[in-house]
């Protein structure tokens, strides 16, 4: 077996995404037959004693793919030193060492993606054409114009956002006083979708993400999990034959 980057076997062995293992290289917390590494270097699987913060790396073959639906008010991470509620106390009885493909801030809820395939997540927070739909419900009814305001990034979206904005928004619904809007995101980027709904005059309630790719939330309640077969992970990553076209809103035509 040939020798390969050390972070390119932590993410194959489940342990990390590699830019998470470049960190932990960095911080001298990686070491390789005794030594620690410097970013960079090479080992072979198998044969070379990798450890990771003084534990032996094990390689597991058997990969999961899991969709769970993360509860309001729950970290997207597997530990916390302030003893909140994370990924952890939920899926305790799984004996795996997994870990989210992208996250969801604390207070929203609803679909995360996670896995013990370090390739496969790379390639999946990489992907242009990945669609990830919310539903956020907002306090009254917007009208045309201040809807048309999250098409249109701001100067504070401009430094802190990237002047990303959704791919699509409609409302859903009309309740007495709220109202459900559907949001979808294309791409990998990350994006506060809180913060930018916010920095447009929107009093947001809740945020559910109900859709990553083909999958849903169906047959899942809060704190729940589903897991999905490895070609089905695969088709995700595959290049797509078409990316969801919606028509865009009057006030995007030109």
């Amino acid at each position: 077996m040939a020798q390969e980057r050390v972070q390119k076997i932590l993410s194959q062995a489940g342990i990390t995404s590699r830019r998470q293992a470049e960190q932990l290289i960095l911080q001298g917390a990686i070491t390789v037959n005794g030594n620690v590494i410097a970013l960079g270097a090479h080992a072979e699987w198998g044969k070379d004693a990798i450890k990771v913060n003084g534990k032996l790396l094990q390689y597991d073959e058997e990969r999961l793919y899991l969709l769970f639906y993360k509860p309001k008010n729950v970290l997207s991470v597997f530990t916390d030193p302030y003893q909140r509620l994370t990924l952890k106390d939920y899926l305790r009885s799984l004996k795996k060492h997994l870990y989210p493909i992208g996250r969801l801030d604390f207070t929203s809820e609803g679909l995360l993606f996670l896995t013990n395939d370090g390739d496969f997540g790379e390639k999946l927070q990489k992907k242009e054409d990945l669609l990830k739909r919310y539903t956020v419900k907002i306090k009254g009814h917007p009208e045309e114009e201040k809807l048309a305001r999250l098409y249109r990034p701001s100067s504070y979206d401009d430094l802190k956002m990237k002047k990303l904005r959704p791919h699509s928004v409609e409302i859903l619904e009309e309740l007495a006083s709220k109202s459900l809007i559907e949001v979808t995101l294309l791409g990998p980027q990350a994006f506060d979708l809180r913060l930018y709904f916010q920095n447009r005059g929107f009093l947001v309630e809740k945020i559910t993400r109900t859709a990553i790719g083909p999958f849903t939330l169906k047959d899942l309640q809060p704190g729940s999990y589903r897991s999905i077969k490895r070609s089905q992970a695969m088709a995700l990553i595959r290049p797509s034959q078409e990316i969801l076209k919606k028509e865009a809103p009057a006030h995007e035509k030109t």
